[in-house]
């Protein structure tokens, strides 16, 4: 109340649970992406001791930073002055007729600010950066646009393409499972040291491999797309509700270890225009056929909206694959 900030302390927000961690495990690290803006009523410069410059600043009023700051002090109160002495802090002050024109314009930073995500930062993934610099011909690769092709031709998305190495992953479907969802994919992005995300992104990792990979995905999902309405009644509504765990399921005849592997020999093409759709409807038989054996529907329960996304079943479900 006494800085006249716009809003209190987020305490349970996921940003101010994460600063108060970087302050205290990394207090180094804490100032550096981030400042305070204060205004003031005055600055009044007092007298310099060595080689630190000191004002006192007067009438304050905290513009930008009450997170930050606050952060702060909370780990001033658990470790003390000589933990956060490893913090060097940013702080702008401003006075006078800059003092209003810095609150409207950090009132609306929210609306000039576009806020780095996990797929921005896979730009610090070391083996995206390889791809990205890879001869790809005629298509280019970036975390944000994904796979285009020339300036007018086709685009695979980086969420499509996530999703198309993690169907050709394996032994079980935990990888399809996660990157079927927003949440999981945003949470692999999010890690790029786990053995997940490393699975699926690593130094072997060729052009020739993801193209393959998407051409792979989209012939098991435009397979899938063929089939009936009338089968997707009762149990059927596994294809509606788990299609990535059926995609899954059909892509397991691909060479998926030679997925990367620029000198294989098996004629992807040919597989995929083939027996692709056979394949698909084959994981629909049987994995709908085990579906009715795991699960009950319960009358008014939305047993199939309830159970068909679980990965428990998933895996139950593709026991022996």
């Amino acid at each position: 109340m006494r800085l006249r900030t716009a809003r209190g302390y987020l305490h349970d927000t996921p940003e101010t649970l994460a600063l108060e961690q970087q302050a205290r495990e990394s207090p180094e690290d804490f100032g550096l992406p981030g400042w305070i803006v204060l205004g003031a009523d005055t600055l009044v410069p007092a007298r310099s001791e060595g080689f630190a410059d000191r004002v006192w600043i007067h009438g304050t009023e905290l513009i930008d930073g009450q997170q930050r700051l606050r952060t702060m002090a909370l780990v001033l109160d658990e470790l003390g002055p000589a933990h956060l002495a490893r913090t060097l802090l940013k702080v702008e002050v401003y006075c006078g007729a800059e003092r209003e024109r810095a609150r409207r314009l950090f009132g609306r930073a929210d609306r000039y600010r576009n806020i780095r995500n996990a797929q921005d930062r896979l730009l610090l993934c070391p083996d995206i950066r390889r791809l990205m610099d890879a001869d790809w011909e005629r298509w280019t690769f970036c975390v944000r646009r994904g796979v285009t092709e020339g300036p007018n031709g086709r685009t695979y998305f980086l969420r499509e393409v996530t999703r198309a190495l993690a169907c050709l992953s394996g032994p079980g479907p935990e990888l399809a499972h996660r990157a079927g969802s927003a949440e999981g994919l945003m949470s692999l992005w999010d890690d790029i040291g786990s053995p997940a995300y490393r699975s699926l992104f690593h130094s072997r990792m060729t052009p020739l491999g993801v193209l393959r990979a998407v051409e792979a995905y989209r012939a098991a999902r435009d397979a899938l797309q063929s089939i009936p309405k009338s089968r997707q009644q009762g149990h059927g509504k596994l294809i509606t509700y788990a299609p990535e765990l059926i995609h899954w399921a059909a892509c397991r005849f691909l060479p998926r270890a030679r997925l990367h592997d620029e000198s294989c020999d098996f004629d992807w093409d040919d597989a995929l225009r083939q027996e692709m759709r056979s394949r698909v409807e084959t994981a629909v038989d049987e994995l709908v056929r085990r579906y009715e054996q795991l699960v009950t529907p319960e009358p008014g329960k939305g047993t199939y909206f309830r159970t068909a996304p679980e990965l428990s079943l998933w895996t139950e479900l593709t026991h022996g694959y």
